[in-house]
């Protein structure tokens, strides 16, 4: 259901047309399929990112890749937890006949703890990219940070969002 809401959400933001950059609205099923690859870090596209979306839809496509990669690492981080405890409590039967579950206090402090790690993360990534396009490329500084976050965070959650036509290819040097 939350996946449900948070797609719908994501194509009901995409279809208004802030999100585009000829200020149209965006078709059902164009707005729907981004906000569903987004939202699973696909990174599938219909319409050319840098081109077709607004900094507004950039920015709903950037939260949907965020909370799609948040809920990829959270599940993972669960299921690690809970086949640890079953491997762990497995080697100590001979000792305990009861096993434990994972508690609402387990699962509040592993969401902590990726979201920290995440945020992190992203942070060191968007602080480098952000030095990197500023010095290295001579962007103004706004338009490095924006450029920074948004390819920390696409990349950090293996994405493939870019805001560039082609990729990022236009970095890429030859041997």
């Amino acid at each position: 259901m939350g996946f449900a809401l948070a797609a719908a959400c994501g194509t009901v933001l995409l279809a208004l047309p802030a999100s585009s950059e000829s200020g149209e609205a965006t078709g059902f099923v164009t707005a729907l399929f981004t906000s569903i690859s987004a939202l699973c870090v696909t990174g599938l596209i219909v319409v050319d990112t840098p081109e077709y979306w607004s900094t507004f839809g950039e920015l709903v496509i950037l939260g949907l890749i965020q909370l799609g990669g948040l809920g990829i690492m959270t599940t993972a981080s669960l299921l690690g937890l809970l086949v640890s405890r079953r491997f762990g409590l497995r080697m100590r039967l001979t000792a305990q006949a009861e096993t434990k579950a994972l508690d609402l206090g387990d699962v509040r402090r592993v969401v902590r703890g990726v979201i920290t790690v995440s945020l992190v993360l992203e942070l060191i990534v968007a602080a480098v990219l952000t030095a990197r396009l500023a010095i290295g490329y001579g962007y103004e500084t706004g338009r490095a940070v924006y450029h920074g976050v948004f390819h920390a965070i696409s990349a950090f959650n293996n994405a493939g969002f870019a805001l560039y036509s082609d990729s990022l290819m236009g970095f890429a040097t030859d041997p």
